[in-house]
């Protein structure tokens, strides 16, 4: 038989129709562009009962003619044989196509037929593979339906072969235009073909048939249509060449599509459990779909080996390797969205973006704290500490330029971004072009930073480049106290290694200058030396150089011949008394004295302790040695902080620095509870007294004074020192003192058993 003629069907009653008895618009769609079997017939003649088991191939034929010729015919009109009344999720072999038609509420067959093609196409999260997959099932339905239940041709007493393609009452002029265009025997040709082919022509006519169409660049001199041709090839978008349908599937829409087969329970135990990121319990996953707990762990633990599956087959494998060659080592979650930005999508199923999702699935990398790490966040934050410190100098810094880059799929300025951001994640701190590695010491950040500034800083500059963190006392101390720091200025701070010279202040550094200049220099050159070289003023050398031990004596400084005189006596001077074994100097504790400072004393300590300026005394004491140092303009006691401790001496009390004569040092706490005036002043003043002491005796005897001193005599003896609060005492009890009376000290009457037996 020639192609064109009808089919002649001789066969008995009964049998089986061709696949242009079931489908009559096959030969019209196909055109004259067919290839003949081997018995020399087109494929649609062949009865469909004797194509087996080559159904497969015809269904496919069926679809993909359907999907190129007859976007605008409905289902009903494709497929003649198809039945109205069969279940979509029964027929449709495809998940994929079960899930699209049911999102748009079809359940049967008679719900599809009057629909066109290309309405289906346009369904939103459904591709052409999908489409060709439901018209396959269609077409297989309707092709054993027709064959069941239609009469053959020659039973109903019509001419055997096909039917004709215009005696279809529906179709006539769709079938007309197929005819045209298959009589022209040309392929439908898109935009994007017909380019090309243009393209290909001219390189072939201008001999060049090993050119590359889209990658080798055309010649000036190609034609203006050709050139054009290429132009609209390289500016070719995914719309050009995809369907509104296709463009949907995104990665968040194809695991929607793979989520969503798992049923709605599944999906609701899978979106509060494994893809939560608060996950919730058995217990109250259980009590929300009434069922118990061990159900609900039976749910996810089959979900979760259904969804092991997922990524095995593309589309979603391909996305999945995507994203394990752009997370590579390190990378921000941002720059993974910003690159995959369907990544960001929302898969509604279980409310978390497509990124989360995929984390999930792949366990081959980790997401967490907006960074993505392979295989875990833990694993990459280690050997990032380990290639710092095999770069970084002894004090912990490290540069930039020396660190691997981040992630080779950055690019540079996203790079370098990144990598000051993970390295602040690891722990690190970046100032500048460098990574401090050691935080955890304050001195620790101190040394790097002044190994990055490479020059003396202000311990002010080096608090704000560390940060608030800690106090500006706190950086102080530290550096005083640490041997890799040296004071090189008033107020400033070298690493030791630089061997710069040490500043210990304006008197070592006139010293210094005095005995480099044989003894003696002028106040002028002085000055000009010290403040060229730190930031000392002018007016602070003059008033040092002025002091001992140095003097001034016609615009010469030196040092002082004689040393510092002693102007007051141990006798006149304010707040120091006398005992006869011991001098008692009365001092107010504070604040100070209790985080261990030092006190200033009164001139005449020298003269106790027999101490030379410049010196210092260390006076035994219980707790350890007491220095007394006289180095300045006054002597100094050095810290009593462990004697207040060890005697539990509270802020705000006063005490006695005792120096006894056998060169001892201990406190005494004074006790100032009395209410009599002249009790008081004995206290204050450190008098012993006995019951038939003379407390005017005893009160002269502390400053000085001979035994025989008139009361008036001793009351001005302590104004005169400078003891006003006790000689406002004495001069109320003025009458007293004159009589020798001594008042009773107060008395406790309950006895110590029976205080004893209260407590």
């Amino acid at each position: 038989m020639k192609k064109g003629e009808t089919v002649t069907d001789d066969s008995a009653e009964g049998a089986a129709i061709s696949w242009l008895e079931a489908f009559p618009w096959v030969q019209a769609a196909a055109g004259s562009d067919v290839s003949l079997e081997d018995d020399g017939h087109p494929w649609w003649e062949a009865a469909i009962a004797e194509s087996e088991p080559a159904d497969q191939t015809r269904l496919g034929q069926i679809s993909s003619l359907a999907l190129e010729r007859l976007t605008r015919w409905t289902i009903g009109q494709i497929f003649p044989g198809l039945p109205s009344d069969e279940e979509l999720p029964r027929i449709l072999t495809s998940t994929r196509a079960r899930n699209a038609a049911s999102r748009q509420g079809y359940k049967t067959s008679g719900d599809l037929l009057p629909l066109e093609l290309g309405d289906i196409l346009r369904w939103p999260q459904i591709g052409v593979g999908t489409v060709d997959s439901m018209l396959q099932s269609l077409a297989s339905i309707a092709v054993h339906h027709r064959s069941v239940s239609t009469p053959h041709a020659k039973d109903a007493g019509e001419k055997s072969g096909p039917t004709p393609v215009a005696s279809h009452p529906l179709q006539t002029d769709l079938f007309a235009d197929l005819v045209d265009q298959g009589q022209r025997s040309e392929h439908l040709r898109d935009p994007v073909t017909d380019d090309l082919r243009m393209i290909a022509s001219w390189y072939v006519s201008m001999g060049i048939q090993d050119a590359r169409l889209v990658a080798d660049e055309l010649p000036a001199w190609a034609p203006a249509d050709v050139i054009k041709a290429k132009e609209r090839i390289c500016l070719l978008g995914s719309e050009a060449v995809l369907d509104a349908a296709e463009l949907d599937l995104t990665a968040a829409m194809l695991l929607q599509d793979q989520i969503a087969t798992l049923g709605e329970r599944t999906q609701f135990v899978l979106a509060h459990r494994f893809f939560a990121d608060q996950p919730k319990t058995l217990d109250e996953l259980g009590q929300l779909l009434g069922v118990t707990r061990e159900r609900v762990r039976q749910i996810e633990a089959k979900a979760r080996a259904v969804m092991v599956g997922f990524l095995d087959s593309a589309p979603l494998a391909d996305i999945a390797a995507t994203v394990r060659e752009v997370v590579s080592t390190v990378l921000p979650l941002d720059e993974l969205i910003r690159v995959i930005p369907a990544l960001g999508q929302q898969v509604d199923a279980v409310a978390q973006p497509a990124w989360r999702v995929l984390d999930r699935l792949d366990d081959q990398y980790e997401i967490e704290d907006g960074w993505c790490a392979v295989p875990t966040i833990g694993s990459a934050v280690a050997p990032t500490v380990t290639a710092l410190e095999e770069v970084a100098n002894l004090h912990g810094v490290a540069s930039l330029d020396d660190i691997p880059v981040l992630n080779p799929n950055l690019p540079d300025d996203v790079s370098q971004d990144g990598l000051r951001a993970w390295l602040v994640y690891c722990g690190c701190a970046v100032v500048g072009d460098y990574v401090l590695v050691r935080l955890q010491k304050l001195a620790d950040r101190a040394a790097a930073i002044l190994s990055i500034a490479a020059s003396p800083m202000s311990s002010e500059e080096m608090h704000n480049r560390l940060g608030g963190d800690r106090s500006l006392n706190s950086l102080k101390n530290a550096l005083a106290s640490d041997d890799r720091f040296k004071r090189v200025d008033r107020d400033s701070w070298a690493l030791s290694e630089w061997e710069m010279d040490t500043y210990e202040g304006v008197r070592a550094l006139i010293r210094q200058e005095v005995a480099r200049s044989g003894g003696r220099l002028t106040l002028e050159v002085l000055i000009e030396r010290i403040t060229g070289q730190y930031t000392v003023t002018a007016s602070s050398v003059t008033s040092y150089a002025s002091a001992l031990p140095f003097e001034v004596k016609n615009g010469i400084v030196q040092l002082a011949v004689s040393g510092r005189q002693v102007k007051k006596s141990p006798e006149r001077t304010r707040r120091l008394y006398r005992r006869p074994t011991e001098w008692l100097y009365r001092v107010h504790i504070t604040q100070e004295h209790a985080r261990g400072s030092g006190s200033v004393a009164p001139i005449a300590i020298a003269t106790i302790l027999d101490l030379e300026h410049g010196s210092t005394n260390y006076l035994p004491s219980q707790p350890g040695q007491q220095t007394v140092s006289w180095v300045g303009a006054q002597p100094t006691f050095g810290s009593i902080r462990r004697l207040l401790v060890a005697q539990d001496i509270e802020i705000d009390t006063d005490v006695f620095m005792v120096l006894g004569n056998d060169g001892t040092f201990r406190i005494e706490q004074i006790d100032v509870t009395a209410d009599d005036s002249l009790l008081k002043a004995l206290a204050l003043t450190g008098c012993s007294m006995g019951t038939a002491d003379d407390p005017r005796v005893a009160l002269a005897r502390a400053i000085g004074l001979p035994d025989e001193s008139p009361a008036a005599s001793v009351i001005g003896g302590y104004r005169e020192r400078g003891d006003t609060d006790i000689a406002d005492l004495l001069i109320q009890v003025r009458s007293r003192l004159d009589a020798g009376d001594l008042p009773e000290r107060p008395t406790h009457d309950a006895a110590v058993d029976e205080i004893l037996d209260l407590l």
